[in-house]
């Protein structure tokens, strides 16, 4: 356990120091703002949820899309992607691991779930049971850097993000989350997020850099 402790905070450590020596790199935009986002998507009816200006400079990132989406009143999901047309020492991505809790959610539970839309190639998110007084919700996320790789890990994400500044002058990135509020079930509210994910991952492609799932880390 040590070791591993060590080894992730000398990640850290570097990764930090990387990124202050080496800038920031070019800003790469998106491909369209995210206030074309669709509001409609198949079934899926979509409603803003903006945040305070507060919140929004706190999270310093480029642009990004809030929005609860229903397909019928009692199916909700709210989709949060955060966009980073580059990240410098103190405006990076935010880990749910640190703002869930941060807002009061605790994370009950840890796994992963598969997101497979075709034609793009399966991959693995993380899927978070939180909790908060009687509230619960799964959480899945996932990060998108340099426009076609997914990150799950944390660590490896600051590795990719060193990398990609010194070899390729980029360090943009977006974070990928979609909450699903359940009761009783939460498997289903898992399905759920899945199945909405077939509807708003294409669109994603859209609007992130590059084509999105060729790889994975």
């Amino acid at each position: 356990m040590i070791p591993r402790i060590v080894i992730a905070c000398a990640i850290l450590l570097l990764s930090s120091f990387a990124v202050r020596a080496i800038g920031h790199g070019e800003p790469v935009e998106l491909r369209q703002p995210f206030a074309h986002f669709p509001r409609q998507l198949d079934g899926w009816h979509g409603d803003d949820l903006r945040f305070s200006s507060r919140i929004e400079n706190k999270l310093g990132v480029t642009d990004y899309v809030s929005r609860f989406y229903r397909t019928d009143p009692t199916t909700l999901v709210h989709l949060y992607v955060g966009f980073y047309s580059s990240q410098r020492h103190g405006d990076m991505v935010h880990s749910p691991k640190n703002c869930l809790p941060g807002n009061g959610w605790y994370v009950a539970h840890r796994d992963t779930a598969v997101v497979d839309v075709a034609p793009y190639q399966p991959f693995e998110v993380n899927s978070y049971t939180v909790e908060n007084g009687i509230d619960r919700q799964i959480v899945l996320y996932w990060y998108q850097q340099s426009g076609n790789r997914i990150v799950t890990n944390e660590y490896l994400g600051r590795v990719h993000l060193v990398l990609d500044s010194l070899t390729r002058n980029r360090s943009d990135a977006a974070l990928i989350r979609v909450s699903v509020p359940f009761e009783d079930d939460p498997a289903a509210a898992t399905r759920i997020g899945l199945d909405f994910l077939k509807s708003a991952y294409p669109a994603l492609s859209r609007f992130l850099p590059y084509d999105i799932a060729t790889s994975q880390s």
